[in-house]
């Protein structure tokens, strides 16, 4: 993103020193304009810019590193930084399950619901029937009031086959919260059909939600 962000800069050095003069009107002052442009737009930079922009990516490294060598550090990295490297890492390799959950989170934590919903998305491009994935952020929409797209994400879950006692309660009180009661009976009438769940625990779940 720095060498980007230096190469826009030297076109339109180029761009502005070519509008002044011409190189086929006068290359000398052409050639003049631009060093002269550049030297001060690089005197500006180096006293009032942030010299540690083109090494953050390093440094951000550098600071997980010492967090896997030394876990007591956690407290000490800012959320933020965090955030940038998994943000990074997934760029280069999206396929990591466990980053996507780590991002997510972490933009939870930090009171960054938006970013979250963005990488809840994303993971679930590649990772669409990932039950973890689907439970937490149909939490956080629920959470925001969004309970239409929160029961939509829930349906991706087959009910007959999930194993996953948290997110049954979950999907149940929200069919109940919302009145589905026609859903609720479906969902009730699959779950009976479950052979993966404990018995015991589909009881349970029958006594707390089934209708009269």
């Amino acid at each position: 993103m720095s060498w980007f962000f230096l190469i826009i800069i030297f076109l339109l050095i180029c761009l502005l020193s070519f509008f002044l003069y011409s190189p086929k009107v006068s290359k000398k002052k052409f050639l003049v304009t631009f060093f002269s442009i550049s030297i001060s737009a690089l005197m500006i930079y180096f006293f009032k810019g942030n010299k540690e922009a083109f090494i953050f990516h390093n440094l951000i490294n550098e600071e997980i590193e010492k967090l896997a060598d030394d876990p007591k550090t956690f407290n000490d990295i800012n959320p933020k930084k965090i955030i940038f490297f998994l943000e990074s890492k997934l760029s280069e390799n999206p396929m990591d399950l466990e980053g996507w959950k780590l991002l997510a989170r972490t933009c939870l934590m930090t009171g960054h619901l938006q970013k979250a919903e963005l990488h809840y998305t994303s993971a679930l491009k590649y990772f669409p029937r990932n039950e973890d994935l689907i439970y937490e952020y149909a939490v956080l929409k629920k959470n925001t009031d969004q309970f239409q797209g929160a029961l939509k994400l829930l349906e991706k879950v087959d009910v007959k086959k999930t194993k996953n006692n948290k997110f049954i309660y979950f999907y149940f009180n929200l069919l109940k919260e919302t009145k589905s009661y026609s859903d609720l009976n479906k969902k009730i009438f699959e779950l009976e059909n479950n052979i993966n769940m404990d018995s015991l625990e589909k009881k349970k779940i029958f006594e707390t939600f089934k209708l009269n």
